[in-house]
């Protein structure tokens, strides 16, 4: 736990140092119903989509288990595809393909372009039939058990920092928690959220639904 904690501050202060050279800070207001920026510099988080526990934010991991359809080739449809330990899985025509640590959606595009050559039409879908792994986000700061936290069915920042044992009363800075996320292109941003806000009752949005891997930060109060 402790190493975690560490690996985790880590991962955190590296990610703030870069703020304004490629992280992008954003608020409760700034995000639409996707948990996404409604706008941005960086142009790979525009028309981005989340399903909490669906294919779209779900990151494929070795073990896991796919299906392949081909609509307009069902010949070559695959059931039962597991993500072999080596994070690749075999197709027909185009043998090997590189699976893990994509979306269900990058896996798809990826597929479509590799058998261009292969099928006249080639759409196809990928669906996560099974995961090894439940999906988990990590918190670490002013809690009092920092760590990774499973995610069943969805997971707001209050329920996660409950789940963590609460607040370290005395030290949490509870207006200035910090939510660091990914979109699907692999670009890291950052939600400023006031739960001092959600725990009045003043404004119940900063008490956001968590993605798939996001960092969740309590930072430190000094006064």
């Amino acid at each position: 736990m402790r190493m975690l904690a560490f690996v985790s501050m880590y991962l955190f202060l590296s990610a703030c140092s870069s703020i304004g050279s490629g992280v992008e800070v954003f608020t409760v207001s700034d995000l639409g119903k996707d948990g996404f920026p409604k706008f941005s510099e960086n142009k790979g988080m525009k028309g981005t989509k989340s399903v909490l526990r669906g294919d779209e934010q779900y990151v494929i991991k070795p073990g896991d288990q796919l299906s392949v359809k081909f609509f307009f080739n069902p010949e070559l449809n695959e059931e039962d595809l597991i993500v072999r330990p080596d994070g690749r899985i075999s197709l027909q025509l185009i043998h090997e393909v590189e699976a893990a640590d994509l979306t269900a959606p990058q896996l798809t595009s990826l597929l479509e372009e590799q058998y261009k050559g292969q099928l006249k039409n080639p759409e196809i879908a990928v669906i996560v039939r099974a995961v090894k792994e439940p999906p988990r986000v990590y918190i670490d700061g002013q809690v009092r058990q920092p760590g990774a936290i499973e995610i069943v069915r969805s997971l707001s920042v209050l329920e996660a920092i409950a789940r963590s044992g609460g607040f370290i009363e005395d030290t949490a800075k509870k207006d200035e928690v910090i939510v660091m996320r990914r979109d699907q292109s692999g670009h890291t941003f950052v939600i400023t959220l006031d739960i001092t806000a959600t725990l009045s009752g003043k404004d119940l949005r900063q008490n956001i639904q968590l993605h798939p891997n996001d960092f969740i930060q309590v930072p430190r109060s000094f006064f």
